[in-house]
């Protein structure tokens, strides 16, 4: 991103280059995030990660991390950092809950007889 972001709220009252510029922001931390993760763990999917990074849900969470971010002075690197790692943090806590669900329903499963 070449330039600071002049955001305001809600998104509507962004400019077009503005929304743009975000746009782009949140698709390379996406990206970066899942390319990190995929070099860190080969075994898991970078198309996988990709999809994931990209849903709505992620996205609206880098776009307003991102956002806030910049909004208490952060360089454009330094939001995009924090905007980056707060994505992999909930990826890691979702991937843990839901190992720690498996687990807890294999342990309350009948045995095989």
């Amino acid at each position: 991103m070449t330039t600071q972001l002049a955001h305001t709220r809600p998104a509507q009252t962004m400019s077009p280059q503005d929304r743009e510029d975000l746009a782009e922001a949140i698709g390379k931390i996406a990206a970066i995030a899942a390319k990190s993760l995929h070099e860190s763990f080969p075994h898991l999917s970078l198309e996988g990660l990709v999809e994931t990074f990209t849903r709505p849900s992620a996205v609206n969470m880098l776009g307003a991390r991102h956002l806030s971010s910049l909004d208490r002075g952060l360089s454009a690197g330094e939001a995009a950092a924090e905007a980056g790692t707060a994505l992999i943090r909930a990826w890691a806590d979702a991937r843990l809950a839901a190992r720690a669900q498996l687990d807890r329903e294999k342990a309350a499963a009948p045995a095989s007889a």
